[in-house]
């Protein structure tokens, strides 16, 4: 997959999620009220990612998108009412968010913090040689390299609507391979935050290949209250 600086056919954004939720203006009014109904986590939760949804699609789109009605399948997966041939996904864990956009393109993102190497954990996303690999690296590494297999194996089940549980096998190749294709899917693991494994899969149907892009939305940054100089050179009346 291609990194691309221009209009990309997948744009991934990534953020905190108190940075996202700082943008909670570019939600609909019906998104600020359900947003009003949760508890306090949930609905920071709800509306950081949703915030980031927004702000990616305005980006990737290169339209203002505030009023882009955004539904869901009967499996939860979440849709763009309005344009159904643009894939969206979004992914929490941890304090961090992150959102896919995909033209034309079914799409799944999945986000994942460091996560302990349980039995049961690894049997679904790992094979027995990526476990091997595993057992080989220093104890702290282990948590982040699990992070990676799982992202992999959740964005893929985004990807296609169902569920982790009712994936085949964990996907082949090496631990801490950056990318893969399986079963008509592509994905790639990118590692935007410190500490967080964000994985992005997408069907790879016979075209060009998918151009990608990474967008870190930066905290707001209020004005300065000091006083500035003026700068050197001609004024305008």
């Amino acid at each position: 997959m291609e990194m691309s600086p221009g209009r990309p056919d997948i744009l991934v954004a990534c953020a905190t999620a108190a940075t996202a939720a700082a943008h909670a203006h570019l939600l609909s009014s019906e998104e600020l009220r359900r947003a009003r109904r949760y508890a306090p986590h949930r609905a920071q939760e709800f509306t950081a990612g949703r915030a980031l949804l927004r702000w990616a699609l305005e980006r990737s789109l290169g339209r203002w998108t505030r009023t882009c009605r955004i539904g869901a399948t009967d499996r939860g997966k979440p849709v763009l009412v309005d344009l159904p041939d643009t894939g969206i996904s979004v992914s929490h864990s941890q304090g961090t968010i992150a959102v896919a956009v995909a033209g034309g393109r079914t799409v799944g993102i999945d986000v994942q913090g460091p996560v302990p190497p349980t039995p049961g954990l690894l049997r679904r996303c790992c094979s027995p040689a990526q476990q091997r690999e595993l057992a080989a690296l220093p104890a702290e590494r282990q948590g982040v390299a699990v992070a990676r297999r799982w992202a992999i194996h959740e964005a893929c089940a985004k990807a296609t609507g169902t569920t982790p549980i009712n994936l085949p096998a964990p996907y082949p190749g090496p631990l801490l391979a950056d990318s893969g294709s399986r079963r008509g899917l592509r994905w790639r693991v990118l590692h935007p935050l410190h500490g967080a494994a964000v994985c992005v899969a997408y069907d790879d149907r016979p075209q060009p290949p998918a151009t990608l892009a990474l967008a870190l939305l930066a905290p707001h940054r209020a004005p300065d209250p000091r006083p500035h100089p003026p700068e050197d050179g001609p004024t305008s009346r």
